[in-house]
């Protein structure tokens, strides 16, 4: 179809599957009619250690490369709970400010609402509904036809 959209995702994530973001792009996958790309996939290489400067380095230009496509960016708020993960979120965020990437955020699994601080730095909150998110996205982006 001509006018059928493809949506280039980013699902937030610390350099592994955690449960929630393996959730969010499953649920994504069962949306009947839904067309994305998943752009957030989460790389390790155990020799490649972040916490020196060019691992460091090496990790932030991966994951700024994942975002700068992308129509929009789901943030998930269960995973920025997690203390070890708060940094790599945090500089997801940055970069998806500084290329004016739509973020919309989705609350931990089970709650309805995401913590005041997660909010005050997105665009939008959606449940776990994949329509919703998108429909989010939509409002936020204008997104051409693929």
């Amino acid at each position: 179809m001509a006018d059928e959209k493809i949506y280039d995702l980013f699902i937030t994530h610390a350099w592994r599957y955690h449960g929630e973001w393996t959730e969010m792009a499953a649920l994504l996958e069962r949306n009947p009619g839904l067309r994305w790309r998943n752009f957030s996939v989460p790389w390790h290489d155990p020799a490649m250690d972040a916490n020196t400067e060019t691992g460091g380095k090496f990790v932030r230009n991966w994951l700024e490369t994942q975002i700068i496509p992308v129509h929009g960016v789901i943030f998930l708020s269960g995973v920025y709970e997690i203390r070890s993960t708060r940094k790599w979120l945090d500089l997801e965020l940055s970069f998806a400010r500084k290329h004016g990437k739509a973020v919309i955020a989705v609350p931990k699994q089970g709650e309805r609402d995401v913590p005041a601080d997660v909010a005050a730095q997105v665009q939008g909150v959606c449940p776990w509904d994949a329509g919703e998110i998108i429909s989010a996205i939509d409002r936020l982006i204008a997104l051409p036809a693929s």
